[in-house]
């Protein structure tokens, strides 16, 4: 889930848009979502207006190009809702916004993936030393990558550029860099002339996880308590539609064109990167491995040591002793 600007810049611009915003609309039946560019089931939803119909809330979709970008629109109080990745999260989280992630939208797992070039010799990661690689700062997928490199002892060994997805793609096109940690179509058009070296799943079995989150407002949650549980409702139907009903997600079916509508995507690639992530249940939801058991579970774990690894980056000056205050399963529907 993917944020290509300053950590420091948007921590500041949180806590200076926190002196001055105001509540959220949260008396009106009227609420303003961010997403990103991330295939998932529920744009399918997004896009055919079951949101609007299931809540009867008024929707205001805003689409963003970074998690940076979205943290501070959420400190201005202009947005209510919001994907965030566990990166961006943390930042949000560490300067003190009064947000609460309440829905895993995707495990990562192969949906962001280190590629290589097919020329560049690469095939292992000692192979990676004295190479060029690109992955958009403070992203998932920088945090997931920083660990890999020092895991295999190359981490000063290698060049590694801050680019967005689409600059990356370029830059990989006109081989100004030997590799990219990235993921949706700019993954894709590393995938013609590139293999992985490591995927976002793989790096999570080496112990950094990763995941995209729905992330809301505490005062417009607490205000809208119905809404949100219809809300992750439709999520969840989205889900279970795609896990099920694999046969309505083929390629003349609405569900995949609304998406690559939505997105202005390829088909093919729209198909791939659903395949690529992995949707948990609602009952998966309210577990130990995501939303609950408080400071133990999987969420918030994964946002402290995601915090860890900021600080020593220099993105952030501290580390919270809990980040469980930041994480809520109180929104899941009933099932």
């Amino acid at each position: 889930m993917k944020f290509g600007t300053s950590l420091l810049a948007a921590g500041a611009a949180i806590l200076l848009a926190l002196q001055f915003a105001g509540p959220a609309s949260a008396q009106q039946k009227t609420v303003n979502v961010a997403y990103q560019l991330t295939t998932s089931p529920w744009i399918a939803r997004l896009a055919d207006g079951t949101f609007e119909t299931e809540t009867d809330y008024k929707i205001n979709w805003h689409q963003f190009n970074t998690g940076a970008e979205i943290i501070s629109a959420m400190a201005s109080g202009s947005i209510d809702i919001s994907v965030l990745g566990s990166s961006p999260l943390s930042v949000a989280a560490t300067a003190g916004l009064e947000v609460k992630l309440f829905w895993i939208l995707e495990d990562i797992a192969s949906a962001e993936a280190l590629y290589v070039r097919d020329d560049s010799s690469i095939n292992t990661p000692n192979d990676l030393v004295g190479k060029t690689l690109a992955v958009p700062f403070a992203s998932t997928s920088h945090y997931q990558l920083m660990f890999a490199l020092k895991e295999w002892g190359v981490d000063d060994k290698v060049t590694v550029l801050n680019l967005d997805p689409n600059k990356a793609a370029a830059a990989w096109e006109r081989k100004d860099i030997d590799g990219a940690f990235i993921w949706g179509s700019a993954m894709a058009r590393l995938k013609r002339d590139g293999k992985p070296l490591a995927t976002s799943g793989e790096i999570c079995e080496m112990g950094r996880c990763t995941f995209e989150g729905m992330v809301a407002n505490v005062t417009f949650a607490e205000n809208n308590s119905e809404f949100m549980r219809r809300f992750t409702a439709v999520i969840d139907n989205a889900n279970r539609d795609y896990k099920e009903h694999a046969a309505k997600w083929t390629a003349d079916s609405d569900n995949i064109k609304l998406i690559s509508g939505l997105f202005g995507a390829d088909i093919p690639t729209v198909m791939d990167d659903l395949s690529n992530y992995q949707y948990p249940t609602m009952a998966e939801q309210a577990s130990c491995a995501w939303l609950g058991c408080a400071a133990d579970g999987g969420a918030a774990k994964t946002l402290k040591l995601t915090a860890e690894f900021l600080k020593a980056q220099s993105k952030i000056d501290k580390v919270l002793d809990d980040y469980s205050g930041f994480v809520t399963d109180l929104y899941l529907a009933a099932q």
